[in-house]
């Protein structure tokens, strides 16, 4: 075969002999300059229609190129490999080598390309500026003698929930948290983000959760409404007493829509649903239990030193206590001391 164009002798593509063939033909395009655009706040690039962030300066003009790249159909295996230079902050020239293949022709273009930097606004911080939200979720306590350190942990708690969820999606944020009397506001800019971690929430801290919502405006004549999720925390916490009809109980922990309780009074476990707590006395562990001081015990008793009188105790001993020990934790009740595990 001879190519049609300098006659060369050998395998022809279209006629033509390789160096014809990508010499006459545009496999390859790219933009005589490169812009590539940088939110001002946040720092993530545009790449095409989509904002992509944590991306260092050269990841952010390759995957810039690669959007700007043109090919003819029967181009595959595109590799690009790129080499910046720095004229100034927001002028680069851009050495770019791209190797490809065009059918079974294996084949290589080089290119220098002025790039520039140029700020924008993403959609995410144009929002956030704008204070956009679809929801408030509303972090309260109970009770008047409320513990802020447990509204501070399911404030953290939150946060870093948001965070994670913000790095997986750019449409989920918080565009602005406010700190109120007995708590606190987030304005969270997804509905169903908001729904989802007021459940989790509840779940996680046993919190009682609300929903109301109300009409923000309309738009294409249907109304738009902004979701309020209201996560009230109970006067108690994993650590606490709780007494309930005549008994006390040690709340281990939450388990979704349950508490898990021990019997004071065996050290027997068990569950029960948040439903049916009624008329709950609440000691608290930071104020009510205390570590006493094993001055005898027996199978069935068990001597401890008042930790305010000093005192000489007895205690019924639980099924389940080990023995053996120096000190154990004690709480002082209408039934007298019980031992907690």
């Amino acid at each position: 075969m001879f190519c049609v164009e300098c006659g060369r002798e050998g395998k022809t593509y279209e006629g033509l002999c390789s160096e014809c063939y990508l010499s006459k033909k545009q496999l390859i395009r790219l933009p005589e300059i490169l812009d590539v655009m940088i939110c001002g706040k946040c720092y993530a690039t545009r790449i095409g229609k989509h904002w992509v962030d944590s991306l260092d300066l050269e990841d952010a003009v390759r995957l810039s190129f690669e959007n700007a790249l043109s090919s003819d159909k029967n181009v595959s295996d595109v590799e690009i490999d790129l080499t910046l230079t720095e004229r100034d902050p927001r002028n680069y020239s851009a050495h770019v080598a791209i190797s490809f293949c065009a059918g079974d022709l294996e084949a290589s273009k080089e290119f220098d390309i002025p790039v520039r930097l140029k700020k924008d606004t993403c959609q995410r911080c144009g929002k956030k500026s704008g204070h956009y939200y679809e929801a408030i979720l509303q972090l309260r306590g109970s009770g008047e003698s409320f513990d802020r350190s447990r509204i501070e942990r399911a404030r953290r708690y939150f946060l870093q929930r948001m965070e994670k969820i913000s790095s997986e999606s750019r449409d989920a944020f918080v565009s602005k948290e406010e700190p109120i009397h007995g708590g606190f506001d987030f304005y969270v800019s997804s509905s169903s983000v908001a729904k989802g971690l007021a459940r989790e929430m509840g779940k996680m801290f046993g919190a009682q959760v609300k929903t109301t919502h109300s009409i923000a405006g309309r738009k294409d004549g249907h109304e738009l409404t902004r979701m309020t999720y209201l996560v009230r925390l109970p006067e108690y916490d994993a650590g606490d007493i709780l007494g309930m009809n005549g008994r006390y109980f040690l709340l281990r922990r939450f388990e979704g829509n349950n508490l898990n309780l021990v019997d004071l009074s065996t050290w027997h476990e068990s569950n029960i649903a948040l439903g049916r707590l009624t008329a709950v006395e609440v000691l608290h562990k930071k104020t009510h239990v205390f570590s006493a001081s094993v001055i005898s015990e027996n199978n069935r008793e068990i001597y401890v030193r008042d930790p305010e009188t000093r005192d000489r105790v007895r205690i019924q001993r639980p099924d389940g206590y080990p023995g053996g020990q120096a000190a154990i934790g004690v709480v002082r009740t209408k039934k007298g001391f019980l031992l907690v595990p």
